[in-house]
């Protein structure tokens, strides 16, 4: 038989064995509290807005030129009679200031169709801030030009031959480069090349915009 003081202390047990199992469970209720708060916190997180940006978008104007106009007669390097060993010089200038944006620019040169054997004989320099000169000696015809080169090319008859290969930068607005060009034919010219005449040298400045 169970005394009285056997049943006090299994009261006794249980009741604490009760208060730890309740503390228990509050402990995982305050857990689980705290986990569904950062649930609610990562769904108000989630909320989304937007705004709508509207830009206004325009083309720039691009508007090389050779001596401020679009298609020049380069004179200057007009020469008749021309005989082996001689050579000619001028100058033009190349602009971009009637356009709104910075450019590179590239030159060749061309010489017509039917263009006869002369045309492949002739030599071509270009130079940078160059000044032509042309003088005589001994009936000789010279030209010359100060600078830097930047370029040279043998026309091809009927044909174009690039003269300018790295582009040059010109900026929007601003931009002007002096270029001085020597065309020869050299003292090798072969006797084929006599009572020939080539009819025009077309140089071609092409720009390519930096942005």
């Amino acid at each position: 038989m169970r005394t009285g003081d056997d049943v006090l202390d299994r009261l006794r047990t249980y009741a604490r064995g009760a208060r730890w199992a309740f503390t228990v469970r509050v402990r995982a209720l305050l857990s689980l509290g705290t986990i569904l708060a950062l649930g609610a916190a990562g769904t108000f997180a989630a909320w989304a807005n937007s705004a709508v940006a509207t830009g206004t978008f325009s083309t720039g104007t691009v508007d090389l030129r050779a001596n401020d106009v679009k298609s020049f007669t380069f004179s200057d390097l007009t020469v008749s009679g021309m005989m082996p060993g001689e050579s000619r010089a001028g100058s033009l200038r190349v602009q971009n200031t009637r356009s709104t944006m910075d450019v590179l620019y590239t030159v060749g040169v061309a010489t017509p169709v039917g263009s006869p054997a002369l045309a492949n004989s002739l030599q071509l320099r270009v130079f940078s801030g160059g000044t032509p000169s042309n003088t005589t000696a001994g009936g000789m015809r010279t030209g010359s030009c100060t600078g830097t080169q930047i370029g040279q090319a043998n026309p091809a008859a009927g044909s174009t031959a690039p003269l300018v290969t790295t582009a040059r930068p010109l900026a929007a607005t601003t931009g002007i480069e002096t270029l001085c060009m020597v065309v020869s034919l050299p003292a090798s010219a072969p006797l084929t090349t006599q009572n020939q005449s080539v009819t025009a040298l077309v140089f071609t400045f092409a720009a390519q915009t930096t942005v």
